[in-house]
């Protein structure tokens, strides 16, 4: 029975010493994604899953579960089309057109582990703010039309965290987020996409 409640005490502070890891620590997360286009972006602007992007956050833990910051990332989207007769201003053209989209989301971003004392920690996270979308068509080596704005985005996200060691607060993420981002430009209504991440988190302090 001694041995039993000796077991489950140092159990006990174990997990407690990873949860109070967490707590009063500011964390950054750095990710590689992938993502692709949804709805009228994917039909009418690019369809192509984008392989080039990364997002980051550097968030501070107000308790052992919730933390709080900001967040960054960039993705860039590409399709060309093939070559066909185009109308333009002074006329028509036989070209290829290729989209070019370039996101990047600046959010504040909030955080919730719900198991941070454990192996595996799933949790869910949101972030709210603004997103800096570059939007360029191309005929050829021509340029057609461009845009740059900087409009609302949000992004829910749902993941699990995997520490190095008990009492570390580094390890591995491994996730998934919804990317709303509204644009409104030649018809074009939004830039919505959703991507997988995985990447490391370590404390800055």
């Amino acid at each position: 029975m001694k041995r039993y409640i000796v077991f489950a005490t140092v159990l006990s502070l174990g997990f407690g010493a990873t949860a109070l890891a967490q707590q009063g620590k500011t964390i950054m997360n750095v990710n590689y994604s992938v993502n692709t286009p949804l709805g009228s972006f994917k039909s009418d602007v690019v369809g192509k899953t984008s392989l080039r992007g990364w997002n980051a956050s550097v968030l501070y833990g107000l308790s052992n579960s919730f933390s709080l910051g900001v967040q960054a990332g960039f993705n860039d989207f590409n399709e060309t089309y093939p070559r066909k007769v185009y109308d333009i201003k002074d006329g028509a053209i036989s070209a290829v057109l290729t989209n070019s989209v370039q996101t990047i989301p600046i959010q504040v971003k909030a955080k919730y582990n719900f198991l941070p004392g454990a192996i595996v920690q799933p949790y869910v996270a949101a972030g709210a703010g603004g997103n800096i979308a570059t939007f360029n068509q191309y005929l050829g080596e021509f340029s057609n039309s461009g845009k740059t704005k900087f409009s609302f985005a949000a992004t829910p996200e749902a993941g699990v965290n995997i520490p190095f060691g008990k009492i570390s607060a580094s390890g591995i993420t491994i996730g998934a987020n919804y990317n709303y981002m509204p644009f409104s430009y030649q018809g074009i209504k939004n830039l919505n996409n959703w991507g997988v991440f995985a990447g490391i988190k370590f404390p800055l302090k």
